[in-house]
C-alpha cells in the first residue's frame, strides 16, 4: 500500500537530519585495540559540526545585515520627530515615571491618550538620544542590529525543535530576507515590533528549556523567563499572547506532554498567566483599560469582525506575494460577508485550517509541530485585527514581523522535505539551489530599494501617495514639510486636497487656519481653529494658535486664556511656554515671563527659551547667568544670532573687545540687516584701531 503524502514527507525530511539521529560525521571507530583513534575520531567531529555551526551563523548574520546596510543612511520620518527628536521625555531622566506609568504618546498632553503602552521603546530612545543626541544613524542600528539577532535567535529556537538544521536554516533565512519586514526594520518608529519580537523569542526559548526530567522545570529558566516575558509586554500588547501559545505547546505539542501532570505543567506555563494578569491589572489601574480609546468608533461591532476577515487574508496575501508594499494603506470596513476581501480571508481561514489538520496528524513530532506554526501565526496577529484597537492605519506590514515566524517554520518544512526528497537527483538539487539563490537576491533587492524609501519625510511620503493617493494623514504630512520649507502655496494645496477627503479633520482644520495666519487673515483663521477646537476639545495646536492670531490682533485677554487652555492641556509644550511667556514680557510681567520660559526649557531645552531667559538676566545685571543662557541657546541653535549679540553684548561690557567682535560678526552672518548689531560692531572696530592709552583692563 501506497504511503500516505505526510509519511511520503516525514521520510524524507528525516532522512538526512543530523541533529535527530546519528552524526554521520561522527563514522564508527575501527575494530582493533588503538584506543586513541576513538577521542580522536570524536574530536574531528566536532570540529567539524563546530565550523559548519558557525558558517550557517555567519551566513544568517549577512543575510540578515547586507539588504540593510543603506538604512544606516537614512534620517528621522514619519512618527521619528515626535517620538525622537521633539520629545522631551528624551531631555533627562526625570521622566522615567511618566515612561512606564503613560501611554506612548502621553507627553503631548491629553490628545496624546492612546491604547498603545511602550516602555522598552521610550527607555531604548531615551539611551540613544543620550549617548549619541539627535542623530539619526545609531538608532537605524540598533534596529539592525536587533534584527540580526532576532534571526540568530529563530535559527536557534528553530533546531531546537525540530533536530533540523537545514528547516532552522530555511525557516531563518527567509525571515531574514522576506521584505515584508522591511518597515519593521527601516522606520526608527518601528522598533517596538523588533523589540517585542525579541524578548517574546527569549521568553519561549526559555519556556521550551524549562522541562526537567520527572516533569519538573528549573527554577533558574523560570525566573528569566518571567523576566523577558515582563520585557516583552513593555514592548508591545501582542505579548499577551504569548501564555496561550506556551499552554497549547505544553499541553499539546512537548515531548514529555504525555507524561506530565496537569499540576506540572501548569508549573511552567502558570508563571507566564500570573505575569499577564500583574500587567492587566498595572494597566487598569495607570491607564484606565487595555484599549482606553476607541479608534474606530464609525465602526459597528459586525463590520469589525467582518473586517478582521478582509484583513487577514490581506495579510496572508502580503507574505505569500509582497508587491506594492506601502508606508500607509487606507482603511476601509467590510460591510457584508459578500464583500471580496471578506471572501478572501474565509478562504485562507480554511486553507490554514486544512493544512492545520492535516499536520497535527502526522505521528512524526517534528511535522506536526509545524501546526503549531499556523498557531503562532493567527495568535500573534489576531490582536491586531481589531479595528477599534487601532489607529487610522489598521492594516500595517510591521504587524507581520512577529506572527511571520509561525509562517516561516511551515515554509521551512517544506523546503526541507523538498530538498530531502531531491538528494538522488543532483541536477533538480542544483537546480533548487539556482532559484533559491535567484529568489534570495530578488528579495535582498527588494529590501534595499525600500530601505530607500524611508531615507527622508518627502520621498516616503511621495512614494506612499503614489501607492495610496487617499491616505488622508499622509498628505497632511507632505504638507507640513512643505510649510516648515516656507513653501506656503504647496502645503495649502496638500492639505486642501486631504480636507476633500476628510472633511471632519481636526488637524486639517488647524493647518488650514495656519495658513490663514500667515496670510494675516485673521479672522478666518480664528473661525478655522474654533471649527477644529469643537471637533476635538483635547487638541492643543488650535488653542495655542488662536492665541497666537488674537495676539496679532491685538487682544491679550482672549490670547493669555487660549494659551492658558494649550498649557494646561500639554504642560510639556515649550512652545505654548514661550508664546505665554512672550505675552507676560510685552505687558510687563516679567517674573510670570520668567516663569513661563524656565518651564519651556525644563519641558525641552530651546534657543528662544534661552534667549529670553538671558534677556532678563541681563535686565537683572546678571551678567554672569545671562551669559550661560545664550551659551545654552547657542549648544541648540550654533547659528542664533540673538544669543551671539547677547554675548558680544556682555563681552563688550567686560572691554573683551576681540572676543565681543567675534560674537558680533557671528550673529550677523544669520542676520545681516540688524542696525543695532552693525552699530555695536562699529564702534567696537573703531575701539580696537584706537591707540592704547591705558594697560588691558583683564591684566
Amino acid at each position: 500500500m501506497a504511503k500516505p503524502f505526510l509519511s511520503r514527507v516525514v521520510v524524507a525530511a528525516n532522512a538526512e537530519s543530523t541533529p535527530s539521529g546519528r552524526d554521520p560525521v561522527a563514522a564508527p571507530a575501527p575494530s582493533g585495540n588503538n584506543k586513541s583513534a576513538r577521542p580522536s575520531l570524536r574530536s574531528l567531529a566536532s570540529v567539524r559540526l563546530d565550523s559548519t555551526r558557525l558558517l550557517v551563523m555567519t551566513t544568517l548574520v549577512a543575510c540578515a545585515t547586507l539588504p540593510y546596510l543603506n538604512t544606516l543612511l537614512n534620517g528621522f520620518v514619519y512618527d521619528d520627530h515626535t517620538q525622537v527628536t521633539n520629545n522631551p521625555y528624551l531631555q533627562s531622566f526625570r521622566h522615567l515615571t511618566e515612561i512606564f506609568t503613560t501611554t506612548v504618546w502621553s507627553y503631548v498632553g491629553a490628545q496624546g491618550v492612546t491604547n498603545y503602552y511602550r516602555p522598552m521603546m521610550m527607555l531604548g530612545y531615551l539611551a540613544c538620544y543620550r549617548l549619541f543626541g539627535a542623530v539619526a544613524y545609531p538608532f537605524h542600528l540598533v534596529s539592525l542590529l536587533l534584527h540580526v539577532l532576532i534571526v540568530c535567535l529563530l535559527f536557534t529556537i528553530t533546531e531546537r525543535l525540530t533536530r533540523d538544521r537545514v528547516w532552522a536554516l530555511v525557516a531563518a533565512l527567509l525571515f531574514a530576507l522576506h521584505p515584508i519586514h522591511t518597515e519593521s526594520v527601516a522606520w526608527i518608529a518601528a522598533v517596538t515590533d523588533l523589540e517585542l519580537t525579541f524578548f517574546y523569542l527569549i521568553a519561549f526559548a526559555l519556556f521550551l528549556g524549562l522541562a526537567r526530567s520527572g516533569g519538573e522545570r528549573s527554577e533558574k529558566k523560570a525566573v528569566l523567563m518571567v523576566a523577558a516575558f515582563a520585557l516583552a509586554l513593555m514592548s508591545k500588547e501582542q505579548a499577551l499572547t504569548l501564555p496561550a501559545l506556551a499552554a497549547a505547546y505544553e499541553h499539546f505539542y512537548r515531548k514529555d506532554h504525555r507524561d506530565t501532570l496537569l499540576r506540572q505543567k501548569l508549573a511552567r506555563y502558570g508563571p507566564l498567566w500570573l505575569m499577564a494578569a500583574v500587567y492587566m491589572l498595572f494597566r487598569i489601574r495607570f491607564l484606565g483599560a487595555l484599549a482606553p480609546v476607541h479608534q474606530m468608533r464609525a465602526v459597528l461591532p459586525r463590520q469589525v469582525l467582518l473586517s478582521a476577515f478582509a484583513l487577514l487574508g490581506q495579510y496572508v496575501g502580503k507574505l505569500i506575494w509582497p508587491a506594492r508594499l506601502c508606508a500607509f494603506y487606507v482603511f476601509r470596513p467590510s460591510l457584508a460577508f459578500t464583500d471580496l476581501r471578506v471572501l478572501e480571508g474565509l478562504a485562507a481561514v480554511a486553507a490554514l485550517a486544512v493544512l492545520f489538520l492535516l499536520l497535527w496528524r502526522s505521528r512524526d513530532p517534528a511535522v506536526r509541530f509545524a501546526s503549531f506554526g499556523i498557531l503562532w501565526f493567527l495568535a500573534t496577529l489576531a490582536p491586531v485585527l481589531n479595528a477599534h484597537w487601532m489607529a487610522a492605519n489598521v492594516f500595517a506590514e510591521r504587524y507581520l514581523y512577529l506572527p511571520s515566524v509561525g509562517i516561516c517554520w511551515l515554509a521551512g518544512l517544506a523546503g526541507t522535505a523538498l530538498w530531502r526528497r531531491t538528494r538522488p537527483l543532483p541536477t533538480v538539487r542544483l537546480a533548487l539551489v539556482s532559484a533559491a539563490l535567484v529568489i534570495a537576491a530578488l528579495m535582498t533587492a527588494r529590501i534595499f530599494t525600500r530601505d530607500r524609501d524611508w531615507n527622508n519625510d518627502v520621498t516616503l511620503y511621495r512614494r506612499t501617495l503614489e501607492l495610496s493617493p487617499d491616505a488622508g494623514p499622509i498628505l497632511n504630512n507632505l504638507g507640513t514639510v512643505y510649510w516648515q520649507d516656507g513653501e506656503v502655496g504647496e502645503a495649502e494645496t496638500v492639505w486642501t486636497r486631504a480636507f476633500r477627503l476628510t472633511p471632519e479633520n481636526a488637524i486639517l482644520l488647524n493647518n488650514l487656519g495656519l495658513v490663514a495666519s500667515q496670510r494675516k487673515q485673521y479672522g478666518k483663521a480664528v473661525d478655522l481653529f474654533q471649527q477644529a477646537i469643537k471637533l476635538k476639545p483635547n487638541y492643543t495646536d488650535p488653542y495655542l494658535n488662536l492665541g497666537l492670531a488674537y495676539r496679532n490682533m491685538l487682544l491679550d485677554q482672549p490670547a493669555e486664556a487660549q494659551l492658558r487652555i494649550a498649557i494646561a492641556l500639554s504642560p510639556l509644550n515649550g512652545r505654548a511656554h514661550d508664546e505665554l511667556g512672550e505675552l507676560y514680557l510685552g505687558e510687563g510681567r516679567l517674573a510670570q515671563g520668567e516663569d513661563q520660559f524656565r518651564a519651556s526649557v525644563r519641558a525641552q531645552p530651546n534657543a528662544l527659551g534661552f534667549d529670553a531667559l538671558g534677556d532678563l538676566a541681563l535686565g537683572r545685571g546678571d551678567a554672569s547667568a545671562a551669559a550661560s543662557d545664550f551659551r545654552a541657546a547657542l549648544g541648540l541653535d550654533q547659528f542664533d544670532s540673538k544669543a551671539h549679540f547677547g554675548l558680544g553684548h556682555i563681552d563688550a561690557e567686560a572691554r573683551r573687545t576681540a572676543d565681543a567682535l567675534r560674537e558680533y560678526e557671528a550673529g550677523l552672518l544669520s542676520d545681516p540687516t540688524n542696525a543695532t548689531a552693525q552699530s555695536e560692531l562699529h564702534k567696537l572696530r573703531q575701539e580696537a584701531r584706537a591707540p592704547q592709552s591705558t594697560a588691558d583692563p583683564r591684566r
